[in-house]
């Protein structure tokens, strides 16, 4: 790869760029116009989280602005993003739009760390396109670059324009230039705009009352909070410095990558992988051995055995999947750090490995299985129902190991992490979790099973609206559940005016809450055939009863 060398600037007395190793000596090329960028994507930043009260269109916006204050710098510096770079910052962008498609709680909040996982690979690495070849350390040492630059990037950007303006004659001149075209504009733009105001004002009343507003408002609150605003706003100027600087400094360096020498030297004896190996091994068939009675009449067996489904199913599942997420890490490790010069060597480890992790497989299937049972127990839940899905991702992660240690390619595990991180969270976005477990639990109802309806009031987000509406309007219900179903979107409308209510402004919304809003709208003739009970408790409630149980909607107003 090409690529220009950056604009340096060797000042007489040395001071942040001479350093070894993490500060480099370049310094930006138009580094005035990067720090006016930074505190504009500062401000934006200030607006948007300003009075946060929903997530809503926050997150997204955020990464928004992140992406577009990265594009005018590369343009800024005069920089090429290559093609793995644009793929990425289409990934970054897909899974950061998350918080405003989706409403449940696990699936907004897990696509925030894979966001911010991706946004730091692009500060790391938007110029070289090598994000895909990074291993672990090159994850380590960006972590280690991007505290240390919270503390010096924005000071070094900033003495950057300071003496690039007051010693590059040209740039000083350009400098002047634009700053004497912004004031202009301001002083010819300002008049102008007092004078249409004032007409538009005086030829319409509701106009006026608008800007009458607006006034009040910048005079009773913007003020009022002016110092907490402009401290905000120095917060994320200060923290897209430091990304920044990395970004410039940093990325624009293809990594020595290959070829691909450990970080450390293999430092174990086969002997004390193979005591390892082997123990694990039959630790592992002796939990299989007493599981495989469970694989063929599971359920007859934990009754007849005393065990409740709650017992065997719901507190096993989570250790099940720790055990198998444990024994990758051992695999990783011993296959990383085990002397195996000779081909025996090499053969007797992966047999053993092999063989571990096979059985860690049918672990998975158990703990499958397990969860399963108690689905059909109890029905279904986002907790119950995401790892599930998880498990999938595990189980491929798992077979990635194998696959890895056979063709000797290890240094891809960082990848094949992000990845699997990445599908996971857009698989959760895309199948809806919470439309499925409603989808769930009303067939298992139609199938004569009990329905857990204060669930269905309380467990799930706005984004199961569309198919309970649906459902309700289908037809395909008996008379029952039809009318149960109709007193929880009642009792749900009314959480909803709750939740409305907190609301302040289009950045608390997300698409989920909008849609339900509009469907809520068109169906007020269903919701209000159903009028809540006033229901007994100290500050008195609202609810409703199904099948003799009380289900509180919301306090009377």
């Amino acid at each position: 790869m090409n690529e220009e060398p950056l604009h340096e600037i060797k000042p007489e007395n040395s001071d942040l760029n001479e350093n070894s190793g993490f500060l480099p000596k370049e310094t930006l090329k138009r580094p005035g116009l990067s720090l006016l960028s930074l505190f504009a994507a500062g401000a934006v930043m200030m607006l948007i989280w300003w009075g946060v009260n929903q997530m809503g269109w926050r997150w997204p916006l955020s990464v928004l602005v992140v992406c577009a204050l990265y594009g005018i710098n590369s343009l800024l510096q005069e920089r090429k993003i290559p093609a793995a770079s644009w793929v990425l910052l289409g990934l970054t962008m897909l899974v950061g739009f998350i918080p405003a498609l989706r409403s449940n709680d696990y699936t907004m909040m897990l696509s925030i760390p894979v966001t911010l996982v991706s946004l730091a690979l692009l500060t790391a690495d938007l110029f070289s396109g090598q994000w895909w070849q990074f291993r672990i350390r090159e994850y380590l040492k960006a972590g280690l670059q991007a505290i240390l630059a919270f503390f010096v990037g924005f000071p070094i950007i900033a003495s950057q324009a300071l003496r690039t303006t007051g010693k590059d004659p040209d740039q000083k001149a350009s400098g002047k230039r634009l700053a004497l075209g912004i004031l202009k504009g301001i002083l010819i733009t300002i008049p102008l705009l007092l004078i249409f105001t004032f007409l538009f004002a005086y030829a319409d009343t509701i106009f006026e009352s608008k800007i009458d507003s607006l006034f009040q408002w910048i005079k009773a609150d913007f003020l009022s909070q002016l110092v907490g605003r402009v401290f905000l706003t120095l917060f994320f100027t200060w923290l897209l410095a430091a990304a920044l600087w990395l970004l410039v400094t940093h990325s624009s360096k293809a990594k020595k990558i290959e070829p691909d020498s450990p970080l450390l030297a293999p430092f174990l004896g086969m002997t004390e992988t193979t005591i390892t190996l082997v123990s694990l091994n039959l630790l592992f068939a002796f939990f299989l051995i007493i599981q495989f009675q469970y694989f063929f009449a599971g359920e007859a067996n934990i009754t007849q055995d005393g065990f409740t489904y709650a017992q065997y199913a719901d507190r096993g599942f989570r250790e099940l999947l720790l055990v198998a997420a444990i024994a990758g890490l051992v695999y990783y490790v011993l296959a990383s750090f085990t002397r195996r010069e000779s081909k025996p060597r090499r053969l007797i480890f992966s047999l053993l490995g092999g063989l571990l992790l096979l059985q860690v497989g049918v672990v998975l299937v158990s703990a499958y299985q397990r969860i399963n049972m108690y689905v059909n127990a109890y029905g279904l839940t986002a907790y119950r129902f995401i790892p599930q899905i998880f498990i999938f991702f595990l189980a491929a992660t798992l077979l990635s190991l194998v696959l890895m240690e056979f063709s000797d390619k290890f240094k891809r595990l960082a990848l094949i992490l992000f990845s699997a991180a990445m599908l996971f969270t857009l698989t959760l976005a895309v199948i809806n979790v919470d439309k499925v477990t409603a989808r769930h639990n009303v067939e298992r109802a139609l199938q004569g099973k009990e329905l857990d309806y204060n669930f269905l009031v309380n467990g799930i987000s706005t984004d199961a609206e569309p198919f309970l509406f649906e459902v309700v309007h289908s037809g395909s219900l008996t008379q029952n559940l039809q009318q149960n179903l109709e007193k929880v979107l009642a009792c749900r409308a009314t959480r909803f005016e709750e939740a409305m209510a907190g609301r302040r402004n289009w950045l608390d919304y997300d698409i989920s809450f909008m849609r339900a809003k509009n469907l809520y709208s068109q169906n007020q003739d269903l919701l209000q055939k159903w009028p809540l009970e006033k229901m007994y408790q100290p500050d008195g409630w609202l609810g409703v009863t199904i099948e003799g149980d009380d289900i509180y909607c919301g306090p009377i107003k």
